[in-house]
């Protein structure tokens, strides 16, 4: 039941957005890009559902490999910091310590303005998404995903 919530969520913000949205599955996650476009600039979203028992850790988190979204370099726009939601605090009794981290399912968002707008050519923005899972017991292989977005200006 959980899982079919999370997927009704995120197809409910995507399709808030009026863009058909991406689905790409990890071992870990499940991750969603979809954009919302106004010409001048627009918003790349990224959905990020940790699947059951994993999380991923949160910028900030020092010392662990933090989720990051980076976009591919493109001299057609100007890329914002992307933003990220703040990590939820999670004691680890294995490490005797608490860490920053996501196990919910989030949103980050990065907004981008383009240099050339209001040309109504439609592009592909493209980038990766990095982090380490972990669950109760382990932490995996850093993995990167490429995602993409179709976007109007």
């Amino acid at each position: 039941m959980a899982g079919m919530l999370t997927w009704l969520v995120i197809a409910l913000l995507a399709a808030g957005q009026g863009v058909a949205a991406k689905t790409h599955e990890t071992a870990h996650l499940t991750v969603t890009t979809s954009s919302s476009a106004d010409g001048a600039k627009a918003s790349l979203f990224v959905d990020v559902a940790p699947k059951p028992t994993m999380h991923v850790y949160s910028p900030g988190q020092k010392g662990y490999i933090a989720i990051t979204l980076t976009l591919d370099a493109d001299p057609a726009f100007t890329a914002a910091k992307a933003k990220y939601p703040a990590g939820e605090k999670l004691f680890m009794k294995i490490l005797n310590e608490t860490q920053l981290v996501y196990s919910k399912p989030f949103r980050i968002t990065q907004d981008i303005r383009f240099v050339k707008p209001g040309t109504g050519a439609s592009r592909t923005i493209k980038g990766t998404l990095r982090y380490q899972a972990c669950d109760d017991k382990i932490c995996y292989l850093p993995t990167t995903v490429p995602v993409q977005w179709a976007v109007k200006n």
